[in-house]
């Protein structure tokens, strides 16, 4: 038996598109119709959790025989034993990089120290069950004070032939890729970007949807830790959702990407500074700035209905110098990630509490996934009433 979601046909695209952006889509069976034929049933891989985060949690599931993918293309796995031989791949199976992250026409990976003999074998395999992939990249982590990725090209596809361990002034890693219909710049070696946060994107425009509800008119969305903007691609090409937007990030080549990306969005023209500083146009401020000092600027005082705070470490630091710019005189919501101890999260729960200025105000921490041993990565929502 096989775990499929039940989605409306009109809503199959978006979630494949989730579902792929996450790894839980199944690779080895196939999308097919239900018996009324309004209805997709899609198939879950196997280490899909079965507690589906929002939105996808708003989808029944059906546990039944799945229907085999007419797709010849070899799985990555049976591709790798082709080149290893089978008692190697069971030999290490536990450590072969078996998840990876699709960003556009790349794929990026972890590989393991004990593996890394079979590297060439592995990014072949790889290409060969993915022929859309242009170029594989290790993922070795984040590094330096933009926290971007130290990104190595381990394969590059030149007219269907697979080069391995091309340098990185070979490659192009700046990608177009697409998002809740809108098309985002990005380029993740030089400005963090995820594929896999899209279910914390698409749960912003859910609160977002019933934040405007309650105050009845457009809100106000402040990003101080925006990169290229993602966050705001789910929301701006919503119809009267947005009304003023403050997107500001450290990182300058993030900015200037953001910059290009709002001009397409917003269709207005969004000039940036010469120095990439903060700056306001119309109801736009956009511009390098580092978030703690934002609530320097009397302009930018008590007047957000939502922020996004995508910084999972230092959450908690930055929450109270920003609580400031929220306009406290209606409900206004708080979205991010916070990493924390496991027989903590009870703890950091009442410590955000505390600093809302409203004692009604609600806090959500929804552990998402194990960080380490001994932290969680979790899902933050607060609402002040």
């Amino acid at each position: 038996m096989n775990a499929h979601l039940i989605i409306p046909n009109h809503e199959v695209q978006a979630t494949i598109e989730l579902l792929l952006s996450e790894g839980w889509l199944s690779q080895t069976l196939r999308i097919h119709s239900d018996e009324s034929g309004e209805f997709r049933l899609v198939p879950l891989d196997s280490d899909a959790p079965r507690n589906l985060p929002p939105p996808l949690d708003r989808y029944h599931v059906l546990d039944k025989e799945g229907k085999p993918t007419q797709n010849r293309k070899p799985s990555w796995q049976s591709a790798l034993e082709s080149l290893v031989g089978i008692e190697i791949v069971e030999e290490y199976e536990s450590i072969w990089p078996a998840s990876h992250e699709f960003i556009g026409d790349m794929m990026l990976l972890k590989i393991e120290e004990e593996v890394r003999i079979y590297e060439e074998q592995i990014v072949k395999s790889k290409m060969e069950s993915h022929p859309h992939i242009r170029l594989v990249l290790e993922d070795r982590g984040v590094k330096g004070e933009f926290r971007v990725r130290d990104l190595r090209p381990m394969g590059l596809r030149i007219n269907g032939r697979i080069k391995v361990n091309p340098g990185l002034d070979a490659v192009q890693t700046r990608v177009e890729v697409k998002e809740s219909g809108q098309t985002i710049i990005c380029d993740p070696a030089v400005a963090y970007y995820s594929s896999r946060l899209q279910t914390e994107r698409i749960q912003n425009a859910i609160e977002a949807e019933e934040l405007r509800a309650k105050i009845g008119s457009p809100i106000a969305v402040a990003d101080p830790f925006c990169g290229v903007g993602p966050a705001l691609a789910h929301l701006v090409n919503r119809p009267n959702l947005v009304g003023q937007i403050l997107a500001s990030d450290l990182n300058p080549e993030a900015i200037s990407m953001l910059n290009e990306n709002l001009r397409r969005w917003c269709g207005s023209d969004i000039a940036g500074s010469s120095q990439g500083k903060l700056q306001r146009n119309n109801d736009v401020w956009s511009g390098v700035q580092d978030a703690r000092e934002l609530a320097e600027n009397p302009e930018l005082l008590g007047r957000w209905n939502m922020m996004i705070i995508n910084l999972p470490h230092s959450f908690a630091e930055f929450l109270p110098l920003l609580i400031p710019l929220m306009d406290a005189t209606k409900p206004f919501v708080i979205r991010g990630r916070l990493v924390c101890r496991h027989d903590e999260i009870t703890e950091n729960h009442q410590q955000l509490l505390e600093q809302m200025p409203n004692s009604n105000a609600q806090v959500v921490l929804d552990p998402r996934r194990d960080y380490s041993p001994i932290t969680s990565l979790c899902s933050v929502t607060i609402r002040n009433p």
